[in-house]
Formats: structure tokens, C-alpha cells, sequence
């Protein structure tokens, strides 16, 4: 491991897991399994220098384990999750959003406003560990652009890794 990686974690779509690759890539990877409704989503940290090398090397791991990756899946906050994940009140963050606190270094900017505003947990984490907020969660989180390179990685090596999946369930 290069002395100035860091931890990323990713969240990728996954198609349904057999039991035996859940167990594997928990115990090998160290990932967490979960279905959200109709998304089956595995969670895992790389170590890297940046954040597209650790997504590519946790397509290329998740697959050789038996996992076929659809796709990444941002980690999309809320205030309420920003409030919960910061230690802070919400009251805080309609503050910081609303431009009221921190005129200095603006508040990132919604990622979506679909059902109320959302804003990607790595945009919101920059900023608040820029204003001195400690957090318990030291894991970096992908940028926009590292999901949609990761995507496009994904995409044109479906074939490959789809293979690679297909022949480690097997084992």
C-alpha cells in the first residue's frame, strides 16, 4: 500500500447474491451486504490514492469473489443525515444550506432536489471537515466524477467482469 493512500468507500448495484458470496465477500472483503427494496447494494473500502483506482479495484475484487456489479450507487444525504452524521442539530445545517454560517466557504450544492434537497456525503464531507467538524467516519468518500468514471469503467468491461463473477461462483 502507497504510503499517501487513503480508504474509499463505494457502494455498487449488484445483482442478487447466492449466500456463499455474501459470506465470501464479507469475510474476504470485508463488505456489507444489503437489499434496499429491489437493490441489492455491497459496501466495501479500498485503499488507493484516488478514488477511481480504489473503485476499479473493488469491481475487479467483488468480481473475482462472484459478484456481478452493475453499477456504483453515491451516497446521497439529506439534512437529516448530514445533521445525524456531523453530531449536529438540523437546525445547523438549514443554517450552513440557507448560507446563514460559513459565508466564506459555501455550502456544496444540492446534487438533486427531487422530494427535497440531497447532496452527495463526499461534497458534504470535504466541506465540513474543512470547517474543523470532526467526524467519526474516516473513510473517503468518491466524488461525483470518480462515480461516473468508475461507471464508464464498468460498463465497458462488462463482458470481463461478468465472466470473472460467473466463474467464481462456481468454485
Amino acid at each position: 500500500m502507497e504510503s499517501n493512500s487513503r480508504p474509499f468507500r463505494y457502494s455498487f448495484v449488484t445483482s442478487v447474491l447466492p449466500i456463499r458470496v455474501e459470506d465470501r465477500v464479507r469475510g474476504e472483503l470485508g463488505a456489507e451486504v444489503a437489499d434496499h427494496g429491489p437493490l441489492h447494494v455491497v459496501t466495501a473500502t479500498a485503499h488507493a490514492v484516488r478514488g477511481y483506482a480504489a473503485g476499479v479495484d473493488l469491481v475487479a475484487s467483488l468480481s473475482a469473489a462472484g459478484v456481478d456489479v452493475e453499477r456504483t450507487q453515491p451516497d446521497l444525504v439529506n439534512r437529516r443525515l448530514i445533521a445525524e452524521r456531523a453530531g449536529c442539530t438540523r437546525q445547523a445545517v438549514a443554517l450552513w444550506v440557507n448560507g446563514q454560517r460559513h459565508q466564506d466557504d459555501p455550502f456544496p450544492s444540492p446534487f438533486n432536489l427531487t422530494l427535497g434537497q440531497l447532496w452527495l456525503w463526499g461534497e458534504v464531507q470535504s466541506w465540513l471537515l474543512r470547517r474543523g467538524i470532526e467526524l467519526d467516519d474516516i473513510a473517503a468518500i468518491p466524488t461525483m466524477r470518480d462515480h461516473m468514471r468508475v461507471d464508464s469503467h464498468i460498463a465497458h468491461n462488462r463482458l470481463e467482469y461478468r465472466d470473472a463473477a460467473a466463474r467464481a461462483r462456481t468454485l
